[in-house]
């Protein structure tokens, strides 16, 4: 966290979506930091430990593997997919890889928020409950 702030790292290949959703998460006040692919998110969280992962899953560098490994280096630390690709064998594979939630793009933004606000507020020293988002929020 920056100045008590929560950072939430964006990883997204498309840099338009990247956008919305910087603009979607910075009205809530956090410290958005951005990769455009799963090796530079990868890199990044190496360096500082964000609050809060939101990814997409089909990427470069990305898939069931990306969120296995950022899993092995941030145990407590809440990642969300998100696809426009998924299916619900995707979606559990993501799941058993240990991410936290699971969107279908195209995401609603305000369901978005209010996953992202549930689950940092949960505080970082305790491991999320998974929140599954079964419908595509529109």
């Amino acid at each position: 966290m920056v100045a008590g702030k929560p950072t939430v790292l964006v990883v997204d290949d498309d840099g338009e979506m990247r956008s919305l959703l910087r603009d979607g998460l910075w009205s809530e006040g956090y410290v958005l930091r951005e990769a455009g692919d799963g090796e530079e998110a990868f890199r990044l969280v190496l360096r500082a430990v964000p609050d809060l992962i939101l990814t997409e899953i089909r990427l470069a560098a990305g898939g069931v593997d990306y969120i296995n490994r950022l899993r092995a280096v941030v145990p407590n630390c809440p990642i969300v997919v998100m696809t426009a690709f998924g299916d619900e064998q995707v979606k559990m594979k993501a799941f058993r890889a240990g991410a936290t939630a699971y969107f279908s793009k195209p995401v609603h933004l305000a369901e978005l928020r209010s996953c992202v606000k549930q689950l940092l507020g949960a505080g970082s020293q305790v491991v999320p409950q998974r929140v599954v988002v079964t419908e595509d929020i529109r």
